[in-house]
């Protein structure tokens, strides 16, 4: 099937902004022009995760996601098909979760972890985008999220950060920095990062009627 889809990459720490730029992104365009695959909604399930020196299951390692149906699907929706998926709820048991259909569209924006550590996962993508942030900053907004949103412990959540997060941006995201097609500074709450990607994006998709 013919397809015009142009793929958008989007990786960085947790805590980086990769979901606030992906929305950003999208209001601006609009759902006729953008569909997302969330790397996410991937994830295995907690019985299925490797736990860590003290039994705490570690949720940031390239091995949390159920690679080869994350590769599938972006080739589906690279081949013009529309993508079904089981919404990813964090394991929360309160919330039940729905089937997301993504559809091809002129935009993937595609966001998630470990991007940019699969090659195979690089090979499907058009552009490859690194949301780049101060390390603080990005511990500041994961307690945030975590401890106040999501209703986390905040000792748990800081635990997380230092054990599992940090060395997975380490080990697996920060090295791949250098390799990418743009990097987007988004330090702040304030930052142009948004702004910046969307012009990027605009730019790189030759996309004229916004």
């Amino acid at each position: 099937m013919e397809n015009n889809s142009k793929l958008f990459g989007i990786c960085g720490s947790s805590g980086s902004g990769k979901s606030f730029i992906v929305k950003y992104v999208l209001e601006n365009l609009g759902s006729d022009n953008v569909s997302v695959i969330y790397q996410d909604n991937y994830y295995k399930k907690r019985e299925e995760q490797t736990k860590d020196a003290n039994g705490n299951y570690n949720f940031d390692l390239p091995s949390s996601f159920y690679l080869d149906e994350f590769i599938y699907d972006l080739k589906k929706i690279k081949n013009g098909e529309k993508v079904e998926r089981e919404e990813y709820t964090f394991n929360n048991p309160d919330i039940s979760p729905k089937i997301i259909s993504v559809f091809p569209k002129k935009i993937i924006l595609v966001e998630g972890l470990f991007l940019f550590n699969n090659k195979e996962v690089v090979s499907l993508l058009d552009k490859s985008i690194f949301i780049d942030c101060d390390i603080e900053k990005m511990v500041e907004r994961r307690i945030k999220r975590d401890h106040k949103i999501r209703g986390y412990d905040k000792s748990d959540v800081i635990y997380k950060y230092e054990n599992h997060v940090l060395p997975a941006y380490n080990n697996f995201i920060l090295p791949h920095k250098e390799t990418v097609d743009k990097i987007i500074n988004n330090d702040f709450d304030n930052s142009t990062g948004p702004e910046s990607t969307l012009n990027y994006i605009i730019e790189e998709s030759r996309v004229n009627n916004y």
